[in-house]
């Protein structure tokens, strides 16, 4: 089994036909189980200017547009997912979708709201992603962080991918230390994800 980076197994995903747009339903149940219900909620992005970390090929990014969210900016690593993620929204004219990741990426008072489902497991430096989001939001913006539990490796077909896993007290750390205040902190009921609201 070969150890690919991220931005590979993205790449090599894209390239297997891999986009959760086009899943089947069972499939597309097994996703919302880290963005449920729950995780919505706490969006609320109806006339909002919204930054979505790890936009993939649009699939969170398509509900909350249809939600009514005044403009979407949503960054990707992968230049076939940003492709695809083009593809899939097109219908959207409130769109911009950037080729970067949230280390690099740098729009200081920008959004009223940031989410991230499952991006963060990919991060190492987690303080600088968390103080660059908290830089990006406007005062009394709004970050929503859906986590799962991990194991440092994940494993996709013939490859392995590195993991960066955090356990929840130690998000709550990063993001006090950072100057997030927390709103909430829910497990859900599928025990698949855990959401941290923070507010600058």
């Amino acid at each position: 089994m070969k150890i690919v980076s991220v931005l590979e197994h993205y790449e090599l995903l894209i390239d297997e036909g891999n986009d959760p747009i086009q899943d089947p339903p069972q499939l597309q149940a097994y996703m919302n189980r880290w963005d449920g219900p729950s995780f919505f909620n706490e969006l609320n992005p109806e006339n909002k200017i919204v930054l979505e970390i790890g936009v993939g090929t649009g699939r969170i990014a398509k509900t909350v547009l249809s939600m009514g969210c005044e403009f979407l900016v949503g960054i990707d690593i992968s230049p076939k997912t940003i492709n695809r993620a083009r593809s899939n929204l097109s219908s959207f004219s409130n769109i911009e979708l950037v080729m970067t990741d949230i280390i690099n990426y740098n729009r200081p008072n920008t959004f009223d709201l940031a989410y991230c489902v499952l991006t963060f497991l990919h991060i190492e430096d987690k303080k600088k992603a968390l103080s660059n989001i908290y830089n990006a939001l406007k005062d009394e913006g709004t970050f929503v962080l859906s986590v799962s539990n991990d194991d440092e490796w994940i494993e996709c077909g013939d490859r392995k991918i590195k993991l960066y896993p955090a356990g929840i007290e130690e998000y709550v750390r990063l993001f006090q230390l950072t100057g997030f205040q927390i709103q909430s902190i829910q497990e859900t009921e599928s025990k698949y994800e855990t959401i941290i609201t923070g507010k600058k």
